[in-house]
């Protein structure tokens, strides 16, 4: 009876304790969002904007969504976190990821020459640098072709009728007989023919329309379900927009009439942008492709190897393959920005953080102004970052503990990490390699001699971004013995894919 009450009152310890600690990382989470509302609200304050839409994304238990502001000004309609914009070429990181997988999967090479795909069209070659554009080149606008949509001849089309659902393949024509803007592969300029070129070579090998590709391979998988196609003027849950100072087509100010039908037809912007989404779906994608599996590391490195956007040549720093790649409060950022008459996009990952941050606004004329909006709203994340790390820190010490003491040795080991050369010490000597621990820990602790296990004194040091130094003391009860097993461990955590991961173990 005494074992058994005492089982009772630990069980009830425990579970007070849990609740304890998801009441803690609920107000880290709760406390958060409230200040980056606050911030949000801010925003939209004092730059005078209808609205604007925000998610900050950690892991798949905790993403922020926020919203500020209007959906339609006149109307007074608040915007909500699933309002709808058109996000401009941020879309240019579904195709490219979308090329890039074929090329991991030996469809596509990069070093292939767009006339093997294109050649046979008499348009493709009037275009200026055709003979030499590689598929590589057309990912990270080293083409030198220049960008159909502010040719004089597009322009002058399109004002005529801007209602027009125009066919992409015959809006790249403006760029026929002109000038190449640089040799290929000596210089950068930004184009979206590069991608309109891209989806037809993409479309001509696979025999499918590349949004159902895009869908099938990505939407449908990451259920981004806010994310639609741009190929219609009525658009599910599109936002009204606003037209800033630039107003290249000549657009009103409002671009969606009363009838909730945009008054530009979206379809010319096909591959080169394409979609209407949310920032919710954005920092999802975003941190997909660099954490996933969808593309391997060779793939990841292939995306983030920029080249320079002066000279177009190998840099740490410019464009890579559908991404930007850039520094940012001693960080590596990759991803994109996105214009559409009445709305602005920015999405990115952060390479150090390991976190994915979205913003949407329906006035474009904030274009110039997003990054300085992401930072004043990450400086507020950063306030809080110790608190939220430590108590991910902590929770993995008591997924061990749990694992330990269900006799469950993979369980365990899932604190370490796989992809690192990993290594533990004791008084046994130093083991190296994943594989050679868990043997070890088979080994040595068949299930039944695990005994029970709790971790007590942990105290944790942020020596980087994505490195912690932890120590603390375990607490081991063997079956066979009264006496507690004792002693004090020192681990190297780092953060890989957004978890924190064990990549050396000494305890003594």
């Amino acid at each position: 009876m005494k074992i058994r009450n005492r089982i009772t009152v630990f069980l009830g310890c425990f579970v007070i304790l849990l609740f304890y600690q998801a009441t803690i990382a609920q107000d880290f989470y709760t406390e958060l969002s409230s200040e980056l509302q606050k911030e949000l609200n801010s925003i939209v304050v004092e730059n005078e904007l209808p609205g604007i839409t925000f998610s900050l994304l950690f892991d798949d238990e905790h993403q922020i969504n926020l919203a500020a502001g209007y959906q339609d000004r006149q109307q007074k309609l608040p915007m909500q976190v699933d309002s709808k914009m058109l996000s401009g070429s941020v879309g240019k990181i579904f195709f490219s990821t979308l090329a890039l997988n074929m090329v991991q999967d030996g469809k596509l090479n990069l070093d292939d020459l767009a006339s093997k795909y294109l050649g046979d069209r008499e348009w493709f070659n009037t275009f200026p640098n055709h003979s030499e554009i590689k598929i590589i080149n057309l990912l990270n606008h080293t083409s030198g072709l220049p960008r159909h949509l502010f040719q004089p001849e597009f322009l002058q089309e399109f004002l005529k009728d801007p209602l027009e659902k125009r066919d992409p393949e015959q809006c790249i024509q403006s760029i026929a007989n002109k000038p190449a803007v640089h040799p290929v592969g000596a210089g950068w300029a930004y184009s979206d023919t590069n991608y309109i070129l891209l989806g037809l070579i993409i479309e001509q090998m696979t025999g499918e329309d590349i949004y159902a590709l895009v869908d099938t391979e990505l939407l449908q998988p990451l259920h981004l379900k806010n994310t639609l196609p741009a190929v219609d003027r009525r658009i599910a849950g599109l936002v009204q927009g606003y037209i800033g100072p630039q107003n290249p087509f000549q657009l009103p100010e409002k671009v969606m009439g009363d009838t909730g039908e945009l008054l530009v037809h979206p379809a010319f912007e096909w591959t080169g942008g394409g979609f209407a989404t949310t920032p919710s779906d954005l920092t999802k994608m975003v941190k997909f492709i660099h954490e996933g599996d969808y593309l391997n590391q060779e793939t990841k490195d292939l995306l983030t190897s920029a080249v320079n956007m002066a000279t177009g040549q190998p840099y740490d720093q410019g464009y890579g393959l559908g991404s930007f790649v850039w520094s940012k409060n001693e960080d590596t950022r990759y991803g994109h920005s996105g214009f559409f008459p009445g709305y602005v996009s920015h999405v990115e990952y952060s390479k150090n953080r390991q976190y994915a941050l979205a913003i949407q606004v329906n006035y474009d004329g904030a274009y110039a102004y997003l990054q300085q909006f992401l930072f004043d709203l990450e400086q507020v994340i950063e306030g809080h970052l110790d608190e939220i790390d430590d108590y991910k820190i902590r929770q993995n010490f008591k997924k061990q503990e749990a694992c330990w003491n269900n006799a469950d040795i993979a369980c365990y080991m899932e604190a370490y990490a796989t992809t690192e050369h990993i290594q533990t010490a004791s008084r046994g000597g130093i083991t190296y390699g994943y594989d050679n621990i868990i043997g070890n820990y088979r080994k040595y602790f068949p299930k039944e001699r695990m005994g029970k296990l709790y971790f007590d004194n942990i105290n944790t040091r942020r020596l980087s971004d994505n490195l912690y130094f932890v120590t603390g003391r375990f607490n081991l009860r063997f079956p066979d013995r009264e006496d507690l097993a004792r002693g004090w461990f020192s681990v190297n955590m780092k953060k890989i894919n957004g978890k924190w991961l064990m990549i050396t173990d000494h305890s003594s």
